[in-house]
């Protein structure tokens, strides 16, 4: 980049303000004008006063009065070397170059100093109206600031010179940087430094080095108006896409930081809660108390935080996408060869990419019931237990219960999140009915004590906004794997991979801690045996029916055979040995949980149970507690055979299979 654009402006800038305004560089200057007039009066008084006129008006930027009466001092003292030069100096502020040239060749004849070398350097270096300076003259103006700067290394004017050769001489960056450098070191509190830098950082392109060096020279002195012409001229110098350079690098780096933060908070609180999950509670309770509140809260502002960086974000990265893309089909542009495969693919990706994160941004909640309505008159006997469970917890039952198949427990609260705020929400109890075989109505009750203690503790109220975020999420990650986009160069799902680590990470850190307390509702209520035997018995039932529904649709599959009830069908033979089985169960009770796990390892579950010294309650009648859940039904095998029909509605759905239900 050629540095003329800004030539004229520095010069009219010194000529105009001058380089020494500092207090110790003026006396410097008084001090050697003083040395001048002694060296006058002794040869002419009257040319000595002369000379303290001119300087009096080169000092009011009268520089014809000043021209004029160094003039006369000449007639006066002639071939006065330092009066020639001031002389060539005003003819030069008075755009009068090529007179300026003359004099100080002359002052240069007459005695070979750094002033006289600096002073036909910059009258050398000035362009004027007709045209830029010549290469010759450019050189020779680098040539005599090099020789001035070699006979005086801290002098300041010496320096400016070489400057400003430099910057004449159109490709000398290194010499104005050089120089620059060294007025900064001679005079920290002068300006010239500062704006010399500015110059040379612009010429290499870095116009926002440049901007804080010209601010810094405002600072040290630089008139507002020549400040601002500078700046005009700096900004329009600048390239259109190296204006969002800085402020895209800023974003992107808190952009990436805040995700980092994030994912560390994750990790300090989820240690903090398995450590708060091993002490002893105030109180005989699952309810957040001490610590455990306060985590609480903590995950809770968080999960927040994380969801707005979530949202905050969808800008950014459509933004960070339509750059990428922009800027690689400008690239390949500007090459020159134009690969047409190529630059549809760039806006293939881009395109699928945008219509990825538009989807997820508009996903929506289907509300559909979580399996087979059971409704409240149905089952009595069940829905006596439900309320007298909820009753134990001091907390209200829940409204119905959806059966499904298999061997899930949990509950859940449906309507918007108003109504969930003011407790008049739709509270359900999912119930896979392939976990009742052989379950006991004692450790069953400690089971539901845990899940009631969720909707104590209100876990499974609010959590919306979790939950728009995670189904955005499963939806943009979707569609931009149907759509080929799902690739390590695409920005946006490198953010939906590092995202999804840290949003899991404090999800799941949250979900462990809710488990713990809940846990604890179950255990102070019908003691830590109950709840282990419960906790076992599940973990159990989900291993062993697993294993039956893969050798029964298997073997019903394979042999086209009808399937009326999965539950009591007898496959040939186990498609796992009993020993897998087994291994399979003890490898899920003992099994260390990742940081992504929604709930902590059973074993550890069972350790903190037994560590609270909950006993429970003594049930007055023990015979109950060992009875069967089945036996709360009134027709148990009707409700599997309604569930196995749904079973081969899924079959058909998912995989095209029709299973007859009857022979």
């Amino acid at each position: 980049m050629r540095l003329r654009f800004l030539w004229c402006i520095v010069f009219l800038c010194f000529a105009a303000a001058g380089i020494a305004s500092g207090a110790s560089l003026e006396q410097q200057r008084r001090d050697f004008d003083a040395a001048l007039v002694a060296q006058l009066t002794a040869r002419s008084p009257e040319a000595a006063a002369l000379f303290q006129k001119a300087n009096a008006f080169r000092e009011q930027d009268d520089h014809v009065r000043a021209r004029n009466l160094y003039a006369r001092v000449l007639e006066l003292v002639p071939n006065f070397t330092p009066v020639l030069r001031r002389q060539g100096i005003e003819a030069l502020r008075l755009g009068d170059r090529d007179m300026a040239v003359s004099l100080c060749r002359r002052a240069l004849e007459g005695e070979a100093s750094a002033e006289n070398l600096a002073s036909l350097s910059d009258a050398l270096a000035t362009s004027t109206p007709e045209g830029p300076v010549s290469e010759a003259d450019a050189r020779e103006a680098v040539s005599l600031a090099r020789r001035a700067v070699a006979l005086a290394p801290d002098d300041l004017y010496a320096q400016a010179s070489l400057a400003q050769a430099g910057i004449a001489s159109h490709d000398s960056v290194a010499l104005v940087e050089q120089a620059a450098d060294q007025i900064v070191r001679i005079a920290p509190d002068q300006m010239a430094g500062y704006y010399y830098r500015c110059i040379a950082q612009a010429a290499r392109g870095d116009f926002e080095a440049a901007e804080a060096s010209l601010l810094a020279a405002r600072r040290r002195g630089l008139p507002e108006e020549q400040y601002q012409s500078i700046l005009r001229s700096l900004r329009e110098a600048r390239p259109w896409y190296d204006r969002f350079v800085s402020p895209l690098a800023w974003t992107l780096g808190i952009w990436v930081g805040s995700l980092l933060l994030l994912f560390g908070v994750g990790a300090v609180l989820s240690r903090a809660a398995l450590r708060a999950a091993g002490r002893m509670p105030a109180a005989a309770s699952g309810a957040a108390q001490g610590l455990d509140a306060s985590l609480r809260h903590l995950y809770k502002a968080v999960l927040w935080l994380s969801c707005l960086y979530y949202w905050v974000s969808m800008p950014i990265l459509v933004l960070l996408v339509l750059a990428l893309g922009g800027g690689l089909i400008y690239g390949v542009f500007a090459i020159g060869h134009i690969p047409i495969k190529l630059v549809i693919m760039i806006v293939c990706l881009v395109g699928v990419t945008l219509a990825s994160i538009v989807r997820g941004l508009f996903a929506r909640h289907r509300d559909a019931d979580p399996g087979l309505r059971l409704a409240p008159g149905e089952e009595p006997r069940f829905a006596g237990l439900l309320r007298e469970v909820a009753g134990r917890i001091g907390t209200r039952p829940v409204d119905n219960v959806y059966l499904t198949p298999g061997t899930d427990l949990a509950v859940m609260e449906r309507s918007g999140m108003l109504a969930q705020l003011r407790g008049s929400s739709e509270r359900c109890l999912i119930l896979g009915v392939g976990v009742l075989e052989g379950m006991k109505l004692g450790p069953f009750k400690a089971i539901l004590a845990h899940e009631y203690g969720h909707f104590s503790n209100k876990d499974t109220a609010g959590g919306g906004f979790a939950l728009a975020v995670r189904r955005s999420l499963l939806t943009m990650a979707q569609h931009l794997g149907e759509g080929g986009a799902a690739t390590w160069y695409n920005p946006a799902w490198l953010f939906l991979l590092g995202f999804h680590k840290v949003f899991l990470r404090i999800s799941q850190g949250a979900s462990r801690l809710q488990e713990v307390l809940a846990d604890r509702w179950a255990a102070f209520t019908y003691g830590a045996k109950s709840f282990e035997d419960g906790l076992t018995h599940v973990i159990r039932r989900s291993a062993l029916f697993n294993a039956h529904v893969k050798a029964t649709m298997t073997e019903v599959v394979n042999a086209k055979l009808p399937l009326a009830n999965l539950y009591a069908y007898q496959p040939a033979a186990e498609a796992v040995s009993a020993d897998d089985v087994e291994a399979a169960i003890r490898e899920a009770l003992s099994r260390e949980p990742s940081p992504y796990d929604s709930h902590p390892s059973p074993v550890d579950r069972f350790r903190w149970v037994q560590g609270i010294g909950a006993k429970g309650v003594v049930m007055a009648e023990s015979t109950e507690d060992a009875e069967d859940v089945w036996a709360l039904f009134r027709d148990r095998e009707d409700v599997e055979r309604r569930l196995t029909i749904q079973v081969r509605a899924n079959v058909a759905a998912n995989h095209g299979i029709h299973i007859p239900g009857e022979p």
